[in-house]
């Protein structure tokens, strides 16, 4: 059982946005982290890819037992809305559909001030043009 915490950030001036995720083991210790540059993209979606990009990674790894935190409420709560079919946000979709088919997934709603790591990597991430970054080690600037 690993965990996934997930954030992103949307800048204020341009609407770019960045996800980022962390994930760890039962102990806390880091077992990797990523990043992801979105270009203009709204809270809600941004979120929706950190939490997909995350998926996919550990599903590529190997890890099929997940819990998966975010402090987006409206996230958590539309992945674990099954009559999701009908949502105009296609990240949605495809990420309630890999968590449905794919190993098990637990998705809870965390305290913003508990999901800091994640958030700073995010904010990190909107200087980085880049589509993925993965970290092995966990960056010196958090």
């Amino acid at each position: 059982m690993v965990l996934l915490s997930t954030d992103g950030a949307v800048a204020r001036d341009s609407g770019h946005a960045a996800s980022r995720g962390v994930v760890r083991d039962r102990e806390g210790n880091w077992i990797m982290g990523f990043g992801r540059y979105l270009g203009v993209c709204s809270p809600f979606e941004v979120k929706a890819w950190s939490i997909l990009d995350g998926i996919l990674l550990l599903l590529n790894k190997g890890f099929r037992r997940v819990i998966i935190q975010t402090d987006s409420l409206e996230v958590v709560q539309a992945l674990n809305d099954l009559g999701i079919k009908e949502s105009g946000v296609t990240v949605l979709r495809r990420a309630q559909r890999t968590m449905r088919l794919e190993g098990q997934w637990r998705i809870l709603h965390i305290p913003r001030e508990h999901n800091l790591v994640a958030d700073r990597l995010a904010k990190l991430s909107l200087n980085c043009k880049s589509i993925l970054q993965i970290f092995d080690e966990a960056p010196t600037e958090i």
